[in-house]
């Protein structure tokens, strides 16, 4: 029986818009409530920090664990359980070279905190009007005019929790990336979470950890588990169980990664009840 189901958030579970104030379609939510009360657990796993699934929650109208940041966080039963930050001292090595002028028309570096801060490279560079639109838009995060390695010079200040990479131009992203781990690699696992941006994560951390992390938790075994989504920070969830989904909207460099190719988590939710009810009726039940 698949017992409980992660879930990418942007491009998977949500709309593209909020409609009315809502970020989850009809269809998805239905689907999940029906999960649930077949007994299913669902938990969120975001490039996003935690704290935003909080307002998820409320919209919701249950609590929910969930994985922030790529796998840096793990909220369970409403306790920080898991903070995977990467080490300060490599972190300044990346920031001191990103900063430099000539990457300044490309590229913009940027961290965010336990509580939910942004930290800008050049918190006047082009990135920071992107985020005070996004903040505008109910983001709930705040925005530091502190430059990143200021910060990270200042044993005062809290580790960060994820370094990230904004692009500007989109179409350059794998250009940037290949770039990146080219320099990199030996510090940060790399990857797109968007079309204009990119993740650094300590090596071993990813939305695959957290699902193992999940699965020991709840002791579950990996068929147990389903999961979905559709870029390439959602590939190592693919890896974490053989139930695992991707959006008909990824790449098809990720798709090739899950199981099957889905339109929707109501999709994924109603592959899910009729495998468990085939399941159920193979075991002699009624």
């Amino acid at each position: 029986m698949i017992k409980l189901l992660v879930s990418d958030l942007d491009g998977t579970f949500l709309m593209p818009k909020p409609i009315n104030g809502k970020t989850v379609s009809e269809e998805n939510y239905n689907a999940m409530m029906k999960f649930r009360e077949a007994g299913g657990t669902f938990v969120t796993a975001s490039g996003r920090h935690h704290e935003f699934s909080y307002t998820l929650m409320e919209e919701l109208g249950f609590k929910f664990d969930m994985i922030g940041t790529n796998g840096a966080t793990l909220i369970h039963k409403n306790c920080l359980v898991e903070h995977n930050h990467p080490e300060r001292h490599i972190v300044r090595k990346v920031v001191e070279e990103l900063t430099k002028p000539e990457y300044g028309d490309d590229l913009e570096v940027l961290a965010t905190d336990l509580s939910f801060t942004y930290i800008f490279g050049d918190p006047k560079s082009w990135v920071m009007d992107m985020f005070i639109e996004i903040q505008n838009n109910g983001l709930g995060a705040s925005l530091t005019e502190v430059p990143l390695l200021d910060w990270l010079n200042d044993r005062k200040r809290p580790d960060i929790t994820c370094l990230s990479v904004a692009v500007k131009d989109p179409a350059r992203l794998d250009e940037w990336i290949d770039f990146l781990r080219e320099k990199f690699d030996r510090y940060f696992d790399i990857y797109a979470s968007s079309s204009r941006f990119i993740e650094m994560m300590r090596p071993g951390i990813n939305k695959g950890h957290g699902v193992r992390s999940i699965m020991a938790l709840y002791g579950l075994e990996e068929h147990e588990v389903a999961v979905v989504g559709d870029n390439q920070n959602d590939i190592s969830m693919f890896f974490a169980t053989p139930n695992s989904y991707c959006m008909a909207t990824a790449k098809p460099a990720v798709q090739k990664y899950a199981h099957k190719v889905v339109n929707s988590v109501a999709e994924v939710i109603e592959d899910i009840m009729r495998k468990n009810e085939a399941e159920r009726i193979s075991k002699g039940g009624f």
